[in-house]
């Protein structure tokens, strides 16, 4: 996590990779596992959260993935892996959908990312989340945006 816990650390990620819009906004969403099973998922999705950019022209993202074989992930194992980096340009973006998590849980947010090639991400975020100093602000941002 020491290489995404400050939003200057951030910004220097999606600088190298020239993913700096006029609008940037930055939150880590993690994948939601229980829509993913198989193998074939496995190498399909081989990542346990994503670092986001969301810019005026579409979504970059790098993979967070933990070094360490653990059942449990916690986001302060995880790590930024860098040949990751993937931009979703908006006309690419079929949907994006922020809806609640669970019935009785208001803490957490889904958020399905939906591609024009059929390609779904299932993922979810704290509403709150105070390991991460950009995460709160930015996210709101984003739901607000996308909520349905």
């Amino acid at each position: 996590m020491d290489e995404f816990n400050t939003l200057e650390k951030v910004k220097k990620l999606f600088e190298e990779q020239n993913c700096i819009g006029k609008e940037n906004n930055y939150f880590v969403l993690m994948k939601d596992y229980r829509k993913y099973s198989g193998l074939v998922s496995g190498m399909e999705y081989p990542f346990w959260a994503l670092l986001v950019n969301q810019t005026e022209d579409g979504i970059g993202f790098f993979y967070l993935v933990q070094p360490k074989i653990s059942l449990k992930v916690d986001l302060k194992n995880l790590v930024v892996n860098k040949d990751s980096f993937t931009f979703l340009k908006n006309e690419y973006i079929a949907s994006i959908e922020v809806k609640k998590f669970a019935l009785l849980n208001k803490k957490l947010k889904s958020v399905v990312i939906k591609t024009k090639d059929r390609k779904k991400y299932y993922l979810y975020a704290k509403i709150d989340d105070d390991s991460l100093p950009y995460q709160n602000e930015n996210f709101a941002r984003f739901i607000d945006k996308y909520s349905k």
